[in-house]
């Protein structure tokens, strides 16, 4: 199966964007599927890692704290490289970059996977193998972090503007179609023993490795290095909605960080048993994710602002529903409800970054659409588990306030204001004033 020929002469859009690749719509089609089944071990390892690591962590003597500080540190390191992968794909190329990240998730993931196995045997003790974990775990965000942004500026080199809210959502779909299939899917392989699903991570993103290797087509030429700036942090056109992709990632993280434990607590579980229910809920969040970023987008067109509005809504409420639950139905509920938030927040709030920047800047702005990503997850651990210890409903009634705040923060961002009055095909930023720099 090869690709040949596929891409023309850079073309100007209808809206005024800047030049895109074109590609034939079929192509196109099978280029953007590629690319979705090859980064789903992201969303696959994410899911199964915080559903079975909390069960092996308490057996292992280690507390809520240190679970959630084995991932502070990869995700500040997320937080910082994201950026400069982002930047450094438009040197590299997409493909390549894209190609790094994914090998170095399948090495991140079994090395963290072996120093588990070790310390579970007691060949090294957990004294030992705390530290080495959150050495291994920082792999990922140091050399992981490179597929995400990369994929999406694939994605955006070849859009239009009008387009590209509903292909960035068919790409992160990726992250929802691995975390859909990994909770069922490990929650089968922990028969075979607990570590089982994180060595099929590991398996997984060879695989995922192999495929982009093989079949993504990428012909066109990296950006020209008069066009490479460095698209600042506080630039008017995206510091808002940067400011919104933290809370929505921070409300995440409460979310997935707590998960395993609120389920153990309220529902009173052993050990396995909490691995397979936390798996359940997560199964059933990533599902009405996947549907959110498949069918809402696509079937409903809504314009990004308003889709990351909705979706913010929605996961208000659920959280207020979870902070309530006491059973396993409510329980699962407001999870599927939170995902369901999710898969269109998300979407929305990544699609108005990158309809307000311009074609050589899409390496940049999707690399810091991700370190928002993971700016949660840096942050959170310090806030929702001191808040678990003293009420278990406590971090989730924080998640409902970030999020009722963000949406604030999307009402009265002038940029979200003005491409949903004006419409996806008709925004762009020629006329604005200049942004303001650091």
């Amino acid at each position: 199966m090869t690709f040949r020929n596929e891409e023309a002469v850079p073309q100007k859009t209808a809206g005024g964007d800047e030049a895109t690749y074109q590609m034939e719509p079929k192509a196109r089609r099978r280029a953007f599927l590629i690319l979705t089944i090859g980064l789903m071990c992201t969303g696959f390892s994410q899911s199964v890692v915080y559903a079975i690591l909390p069960p092996i962590a308490r057996d292992l003597g280690l507390s809520e704290m240190q679970v959630g500080s084995i991932f502070v540190l990869s995700s500040l390191f997320w937080v910082l490289t994201t950026p400069l992968w982002g930047r450094r794909s438009d040197k590299l190329g997409r493909k390549l970059t894209v190609l790094i990240g994914l090998f170095g998730f399948s090495i991140s993931m079994l090395l963290f996977t072996l120093i588990l196995e070790a310390a579970r045997a007691e060949w090294i003790g957990i004294a030992a193998a705390f530290p080495i974990l959150i050495v291994t775990r920082s792999l990922y965000g140091l050399i992981v972090s490179a597929a995400n942004p990369a994929a999406q500026a694939y994605v955006a080199d070849r859009t239009t503007r009008e387009e590209r809210t509903r292909a960035v959502a068919t790409i992160g779909a990726a992250y929802g179609l691995g975390a859909t299939i990994g909770p069922g899917l490990s929650a089968s392989l922990v028969i075979i023993g607990i570590l089982a699903p994180f060595y099929f991570c590991v398996l997984l993103g060879l695989i995922s490795a192999v495929v982009i290797w093989r079949w993504l087509p990428e012909t066109e030429k990296p950006v020209p290095g008069k066009a490479r700036i460095r698209l600042r942090l506080f630039d008017r056109r995206i510091v808002l909605n940067l400011v919104n992709g933290s809370l929505i990632s921070a409300a995440q993280a409460i979310m997935i960080q707590t998960v395993a434990f609120y389920m153990m607590d309220r529902l009173e579980l052993p050990l396995d048993h909490a691995a397979q229910y936390a798996g359940i809920g997560l199964m059933a969040a990533s599902m009405a994710t996947l549907f959110g970023q498949l069918v809402i987008v696509h079937r409903f067109r809504m314009t990004a602002p308003m889709l990351e509005r909705v979706g913010l809504g929605i996961s208000a409420i659920a959280f207020l529903l979870l902070a309530l639950a006491h059973q396993i139905g409510p329980l699962v509920f407001a999870l599927t409800m939170i995902g369901l938030g999710q898969g269109m927040a998300r979407p929305g709030n990544v699609a108005v970054a990158s309809l307000v920047v311009r074609r050589h800047e899409q390496g940049a702005i999707a690399g810091l659409n991700n370190a928002t990503n993971a700016l949660g997850f840096l942050i959170m651990p310090f806030i929702a588990m001191p808040a678990y210890k003293l009420d278990p409903a406590l971090p989730y009634l924080i998640g409902a306030g970030v999020l009722l705040l963000a949406m604030v923060i999307s009402f009265i961002d002038p940029n979200a204001r003005r491409a949903l009055a004006q419409g996806q095909r008709d925004y762009d930023t020629e006329d604005m004033d200049d942004p303001l720099q650091m």
